[in-house]
């Protein structure tokens, strides 16, 4: 039997809202999605295939959407008695968030309609559901290529923040090549 991380989609989408909220952002309903997706997928490759999320989700043009939480997060965040989350789903979310929380909702959204379980499902129409055995074998390769090749970036920290407090995307610099006459 196959048991769960977490209890709903609902207690990991709040765990998304109130990190922001601590952070000094406002997470929007898209943005929350994507994070919950990369989540999900995250956690299926490190579980050999296990839900973190007891949920599905679908194939939109914007990008990979948990129907019933983002129904319900696109008019108003609602009030609810969220679950506990273990220190140990706890900490594997914060990396998720340190990865990609800098990034913007609409960024997020052209990055997953590229990987292959978002783009294969979209390519069999609008709405239709992402195979977790998809997710699980895409973000399993794309972590071992990232250890392989000494880019560990999942477990690396990405979020930093400007002279203002504000969180920033940031990426290694490199100069530029001279280029000789």
């Amino acid at each position: 039997m196959n048991t769960l991380a977490v209890d709903s989609a609902f207690d990991v989408a709040e765990w998304f809202l109130e990190t922001a909220s601590n952070d000094k952002e406002a997470l929007q309903p898209m943005k929350t999605q994507f994070l919950m997706f990369l989540a999900q997928g995250y956690y299926a490759a490190a579980s050999k295939g296990k839900r973190l999320i007891p949920c599905i989700f679908i194939a939109t043009s914007r990008g990979p959407v948990e129907p019933c939480t983002y129904k319900i997060y696109a008019q108003m965040r609602p009030e609810i008695i969220r679950s506990p989350i273990s220190d140990e789903i706890s900490g594997f979310l914060n990396k998720i968030w340190r990865r990609f929380g800098a990034y913007s909702g609409s960024s997020l959204g052209k990055m997953l309609l590229e990987h292959p379980p978002v783009f294969q499902a979209l390519a069999l129409g609008e709405n239709v559901e992402i195979d977790l055995k998809s997710m699980t074998d895409f973000y399993t390769s794309l972590s071992a290529n990232n250890v392989k090749q000494g880019n560990d970036a999942f477990n690396r920290p990405r979020i930093l923040r400007s002279h203002t407090g504000r969180a920033v995307c940031v990426k290694k610099w490199e100069p530029a090549k001279k280029q000789s006459s």
